[in-house]
């Protein structure tokens, strides 16, 4: 799979990248990042580490809603995060996580 230029490994290193950042960014444990996205905490590590080289894109989307950005900015098409306050952002995401797990 290519975007543009990019192989599925470019994408998926960008996913890594990105992961890491913007978790340490929101000042987020493994856990927590797992616990929104629906994924476990070993999975997050791995991604972050680079040793998952084709994330799906259900699990790129689960980490752009844990994280409160675009599908695009996650797998590299985009660069532009939104603009709010972090603790806005926290926030949002903490309640979307919560509502999502009482459908």
């Amino acid at each position: 799979m290519t975007i543009g230029s990019d192989t599925a490994e470019d994408i998926a290193a960008t996913i890594a990248k990105r992961c890491a950042s913007l978790r340490e960014q929101r000042d987020l444990s493994l856990q927590a990042v797992g616990e929104r996205a629906g994924l476990s905490k070993s999975h997050v590590w791995d991604l972050e580490q680079g040793r998952s080289r084709n994330p799906t894109v259900d699990t790129a989307l689960r980490l752009a809603r844990a994280f409160g950005v675009s599908i695009d900015y996650m797998i590299g098409i985009g660069t532009e995060q939104p603009d709010l306050h972090p603790d806005a952002l926290r926030i949002a995401c903490e309640i979307d996580a919560l509502l999502r797990r009482k459908t």
